[in-house]
């Protein structure tokens, strides 16, 4: 498909699928495995901690982005459905529209503790440290490529779908997100 030939009906990610989030756990999960296999070689203790920092960033990421976006709302059920997360419960409250700058900031640190935390370990381990960078790359470049330029949730700050697109979408659906 051309880019030109870019239209809502084969362009725009209305839903997602199971295979999607495992996907997204495979691109996703392999930095954090690595960064969990350099701090286990060190400490056991200290990759346990790292291990559950992946509940309150979870809970963060559902607080300060997820409860934005139209894919939160669309799956009627209590628990979350999309590439990212498939399980968890929606304990915030849809809140569509844009993120608030306290927001941002938020889930900017959020991601920054989760990529640097592993650091220490990592940097006593260069062949790991190598790989742990190659697959954050590799996990951005397929996101910003694959994702984000055909994700409905157009008020993300990571959002790339081009604007005739995203207003043919709101035009055809009173709005939208």
């Amino acid at each position: 498909m051309k880019k030109n030939d870019c239209n809502i009906k084969n362009c725009l990610r209305t839903t997602h699928t199971l295979s999607d989030f495992l996907w997204f756990l495979l691109i996703g999960g392999t930095p954090y495995l690595i960064g969990a296999l350099a701090i286990a070689s060190y400490s056991i203790p200290w990759m346990l901690g790292y291990l559950a920092f992946t509940l309150p960033f979870a809970a963060s990421e559902i607080r300060f982005l997820c409860s934005h976006c139209p894919y939160y709302a669309q799956h009627k059920g209590r628990t979350v459905h999309c590439k990212a997360m498939w399980g968890p419960t929606k304990w915030a409250k849809a809140r569509p529209g844009p993120l608030s700058s306290f927001e941002k900031a938020m889930l900017y640190l959020f991601f920054l503790l989760a990529f640097a935390f592993p650091m220490y370990w990592l940097i006593m381990r260069w062949e790991l440290l190598v790989l742990y960078l190659i697959t954050i790359v590799n996990m951005a470049w397929t996101l910003r490529r694959y994702e984000c330029p055909r994700c409905m949730f157009f008020n993300c700050p990571f959002n790339c779908v081009p604007k005739s697109v995203k207003d043919d979408f709101l035009k055809e659906n009173d709005g939208g997100s």
